[in-house]
């Protein structure tokens, strides 16, 4: 009986607590939740990186903005949301960071892996620069 009882107890004390264990950071299988927007975007302030960039891995991006929301897309690809969290910086949902410099001439995006694309990569962190 009161091996039953410590049994229960465990098994309630993960399902309320959750477990001990963390997650490895790097496990792909860890669920990143979609930045929330902590900076906000005036009309217009967008406008400076709504163009295609030429990447200097040989492929193409392109930004748009739609409403209030801004997009990432890779040439022949599906788009990215981008979420404002700085002066210049986005996020996207899956942990790509864009960073643009030089008054939107240049766009460096980090962990360009998790950008949609086609053929994934094996590569991880990967930083990529872009120009237009």
């Amino acid at each position: 009986m009161m091996k039953k009882l410590m049994m229960l107890s465990a098994v309630a004390a993960l399902l309320v607590g959750g477990s001990t264990f963390a997650a490895d950071p790097n496990d792909p299988s860890v669920q990143i939740k979609a930045p929330t927007a902590t900076y906000k975007m005036y009309m217009g302030q967008f406008d400076e990186f709504a163009h295609s960039y030429a990447l200097d891995n040989g492929q193409q991006i392109r930004f748009t903005q739609s409403g209030k929301r801004y997009w990432a897309r890779i040439k022949g690809e599906d788009r990215a949301e981008l979420y404002p969290v700085a002066a210049n910086v986005f996020l996207t949902a899956a942990g790509t960071r864009l960073t643009f410099r030089d008054q939107g001439d240049e766009v460096w995006i980090e962990n360009y892996e998790r950008l949609p694309m086609s053929v994934a990569m094996t590569e991880v962190n990967v930083r990529v620069v872009a120009s237009r």
